[in-house]
């Protein structure tokens, strides 16, 4: 019943009516709303290719770091046996460095990584650092070979295994700040190789060296016996010591002439002798220094806690590139004189390449004396820059002593030694692992 209108009273006015038609239009869909949930729908399958891509990826990184360890050729290594067998957990069937390899290829294999987090940035540092570790152990790079031995055993079990799955912006920087981490890594690994480098050269420059000392020994005993023997040659060697001027020279008959000649072949392979032993000293200081930088270095990464904080991580980060600054001052000063060294050596080269030339060889012997005592001198005058066993200052590195670090070394194989036991043992039995 309709209702009065309060102007007129007593009228009573009808009910609107609407048509079906427009009735039906009030319920019409919304046309932005199936746009929206196609947009909603492509970005579903936009971020599943992307985690199906990272997942993918994921797995390859795995096999090839799996075909990587599973290739290193232990068998026909060139590193000393001393190394391959040296365990530092009795019970272990093999060495560390192979022990460990196994361990964390059957890490891999039994535990692939199933977060869908990326961490393809910190898999790619991982495969370098195996290729580096395959490289050093075939090619016999000791230190190199412990160093990214080290680096995989924290890559794997300390970064990899304990990325932050549940709290992807904390993953992120998790992996993002670790994959630096791995960076300092990579760079010890460089520097070890290059310690074992120029360890290979130094024992051979020794074996050079001390095959020239036999032979210019040789020499020496020789020209004494003669000037024992031979009262020609010994008046001779009288008569040019007493008459040893320009003047005189031109009167010398042609014994005195020979027996000058012995006389500067020997000054000649005598300076000889001491600029390659000033650089076979030189070269052995080099690697003192760069065997102390690779310990020290070791010590100081190894140390490094795996945080989930990447702000403490940078912390440790700015001290490692301080190091790295201060080795790169050490081995500037090293270069320098190795430099100078090399310039000598040229030119006494020269002159031994012109055999007749003995007033050049005369020449060339007197200004590298004069040059390698200058060498001595400023050498003796770098204090602070070497040790007194000619390696750089470890404190001015950061650390303390020798029987320090090696205790450091000895505690890091054995936590590296203990991760690899735990592996083995979280996936299958040990003797199944290692034989099969």
């Amino acid at each position: 019943m309709g209702r009065l209108h309060p102007s007129r009273k007593g009228v009573i006015m009808p009910r609107p009516e609407f048509s079906s038609s427009t009735a039906g239009r009030s319920k019409a869909r919304n046309p932005f709303t199936a746009w929206a949930e196609k947009r909603k729908e492509n970005k579903r399958q936009t971020a599943e290719k992307a985690a199906k891509l990272v997942t993918n990826d994921t797995a390859r990184n795995e096999t090839t770091l799996v075909d990587i360890l599973g290739s290193i050729d232990f068998l026909h290594s060139k590193l000393p046996k001393s190394a391959l067998e040296a365990k530092t957990r009795p019970e272990q069937p093999c060495g560390d460095l192979e022990y460990a390899t196994r361990a964390l290829r059957q890490m891999l294999l039994h535990n692939p990584q199933t977060v869908t987090v990326d961490i393809r940035k910190l898999d790619e540092k991982l495969v370098t650092v195996a290729l580096l570790f395959k490289q050093a152990v075939e090619q016999g790079d000791e230190r190199a070979a412990y160093a990214a031995k080290g680096a995989l055993v924290r890559g794997f079990s300390n970064i990899r295994a304990r990325v932050p799955a549940n709290q992807p912006e904390l993953a992120r920087l998790f992996v993002e700040a670790n994959t630096k981490y791995m960076d300092s890594w990579v760079t010890l690994i460089g520097l070890a190789q290059v310690a074992d480098r120029l360890k290979q050269n130094t024992e051979q420059e020794r074996a050079l060296y001390d095959a020239d000392m036999d032979k210019n020994d040789k020499a020496i005993a020789e020209l004494e016996e003669r000037l024992k023997n031979d009262p020609a040659i010994r008046q001779a060697f009288i008569d040019i010591k007493e008459h040893d001027t320009a003047e005189e020279r031109s009167r010398w008959n042609d014994q005195q002439r020979a027996v000058h000649i012995m006389l500067v072949e020997q000054r000649f392979s005598k300076v000889k002798l001491d600029l390659k032993r000033m650089v076979l000293t030189q070269d052995e200081r080099e690697l003192a220094a760069k065997v102390g930088q690779v310990e020290t270095l070791y010590a100081k990464v190894a140390q490094l806690p795996i945080v989930a904080d990447p702000n403490l991580m940078n912390k440790y980060q700015e001290q490692i590139d301080q190091l790295f600054l201060e080795m790169a001052q050490s081995d500037q000063e090293v270069d320098e004189t190795l430099r100078l060294m090399d310039d000598i050596e040229g030119r006494v080269e020269q002159f031994n390449q012109a055999p007749g030339a003995v007033r050049a060889r005369e020449v060339a012997a007197e200004e590298a004396a004069a040059a390698l005592e200058e060498i001595r001198r400023r050498q003796l005058q770098r204090s602070g820059v070497l040790d007194e066993k000619g390696g750089a200052g470890l404190r001015e590195l950061g650390l303390y002593s020798e029987a320090e670090l090696q205790q450091m070394r000895q505690q890091q194989e054995a936590e590296e030694a203990e991760v690899a036991a735990e592996i083995l043992e979280s996936v299958q039995d040990e003797g199944e692992v290692l034989y099969n």
